[in-house]
């Protein structure tokens, strides 16, 4: 892959489409362009990710989904737009990627190393680089902690008996060698299905290193798993491997050889069933990022609930319609240590907003929204949290509505008020210690 061009494109923006190989009046420097079958097999992933793009006259419109993709002639960097304005600004690549990378950390959807000697570098580089890098970093940091060792059964002919004597193996295979024994044995050892899956990975990433900080980091990291055995796994042979707490440090680094080698894999063959990259929903990524941040802002006598918990609005007879699922919720701690009250209610929205006009572009189908969520779980305190884009001022004070109700009750007004979220800033803050997806290398995180 390190000889494919990459393509960095903002989501919902239009990539030109060109018939043919040649492309005129398109320079190396700026490669934003598919050909029409780099075009059909983008639009083939809506097969997969509903909605992931459409086509248009000239071009190929993206979604919401923001991540890499694979092609079997480049690489699709899609990253999430963090300006106010619909055109590009100059240095908003680079912004868009180091935010997409602080919300991934944030969410604890992967674990980000440190990348490089100088971070300010680390959102210069495509995704894939910094995606293999920060693998890198973490299968050379677990190797420095030591190799996971699980007891393995061999089977082989010896001089001796060791361990299990196997009597119709040894008929099998020894019945010239009378001086040979077919035995059967544990042995605990470094070569297991975990450290294989890691060697897997490194194997599948080897092509498609261009940096050369980064190709000396494989060799590197390579020199520890060197004896570890060369065997090809895919992406599902490494989520079936068992996980347990003696596992419980290699979850990262699984998870990126997950990633990894799903990116490996060729799945715009037919009858794929994944999807040949890393894709993720900025619906879903930007709330678990407003989770996590309400969850460390959150005191000893609350409680941060993600998805609910879920309620009907109304019943028909004696069955509940219309299911409502909050995304977030917090609520008060009672004297038994559960959830006695709920105190507010979140729903994340990854939109742009529109400061200019009273309504500060708020759909009005999420504010009744909320509303019903009012009035099934008692909850007077509304609010409704958005991405905070690059060049609003960070200093203006975040619209509320008044709802308009009959009575003159005070106690019983309803507030929506608007919570913008910055995505990405200078002195974002590590992650907790406490997160046990984290090891303790994996916790430096600098944002530049």
């Amino acid at each position: 892959m390190g000889g494919l061009r990459t393509v960095t494109v903002l989501e919902h923006e239009v990539i030109p489409v060109f018939e043919g190989d040649h492309v005129p009046g398109i320079s190396e420097a700026a490669p934003q362009w598919l050909s029409e079958a780099e075009a059909q097999a983008l639009l083939r992933l809506n097969d997969l990710r509903r909605g992931f793009c459409q086509r248009l006259s000239g071009g190929i419109k993206l979604a919401q989904h923001c991540g890499i993709v694979r092609l079997p002639t480049c690489v699709v960097e899609v990253l999430p737009k963090v300006g106010m304005g619909d055109a590009r600004t100059a240095d908003e690549l680079e912004r868009s990627r180091g935010a997409l990378l602080a919300m991934l950390h944030s969410a604890r959807q992967v674990a980000i190393t440190k990348i490089g000697s100088a971070p300010q570098q680390a959102v210069r580089a495509p995704l894939l680089d910094i995606f293999i890098e920060a693998f890198l970093h973490c299968a050379l940091e677990q190797a420095r902690r030591g190799l996971i060792s699980r007891y393995v059964a061999h089977a082989d002919d010896f001089p001796v008996i060791k361990g299990r004597f196997q009597a119709h193996g040894h008929v099998r295979r020894n019945l010239a060698r009378p001086h040979l024994l077919h035995c059967e044995h544990d042995e605990f050892t470094t070569d297991n299905a975990y450290n294989r899956a890691v060697r897997a990975t490194l194997n599948a990433c080897r092509t498609w290193l261009g940096n050369g900080n980064t190709q000396r980091l494989w060799f590197e990291t390579h020199a520890r798993y060197a004896s570890i055995s060369s065997v090809r796994m895919s992406a599902k042979d490494v989520a079936s491997l068992p996980r347990d707490r003696t596992t419980h440090r290699y979850a990262p680094l699984l998870t990126w050889c997950e990633w990894i080698l799903a990116m490996a894999s060729p799945a715009m063959s037919a009858g794929a069933t994944q999807a040949p990259g890393l894709l993720f929903d900025m619906n879903k990524l930007f709330e678990a990022h407003v989770a996590k941040r309400e969850e460390d802002a959150a005191g000893p006598d609350q409680i941060v609930r993600t998805q609910g918990p879920p309620m009907h609005l109304a019943v028909r007879g004696a069955t509940g319609v219309f299911l409502l699922k909050p995304d977030i919720t917090v609520w008060r701690v009672g004297q038994n240590g559960a959830a006695s009250s709920i105190d507010r209610v979140f729903d994340a929205k990854w939109k742009r907003l529109n400061p200019a006009v009273p309504d500060y572009g708020v759909d009005e189908a999420d504010v009744y929204q909320l509303l019903a969520y009012a009035m099934r779980y008692g909850c007077s305190a509304l609010e409704l949290v958005y991405p905070m884009p690059d060049g609003l001022a960070a200093h203006l004070p975040p619209p509320a509505f008044k709802i308009m109700t009959a009575g003159d009750d005070q106690n019983s007004e309803i507030v929506v008020t608007v919570k913008l979220i910055p995505l990405w800033t200078r002195d974002m803050s590590t992650p907790s210690m406490q997160d046990p997806r984290l090891t303790e290398a994996e916790t430096e995180y600098a944002a530049a």
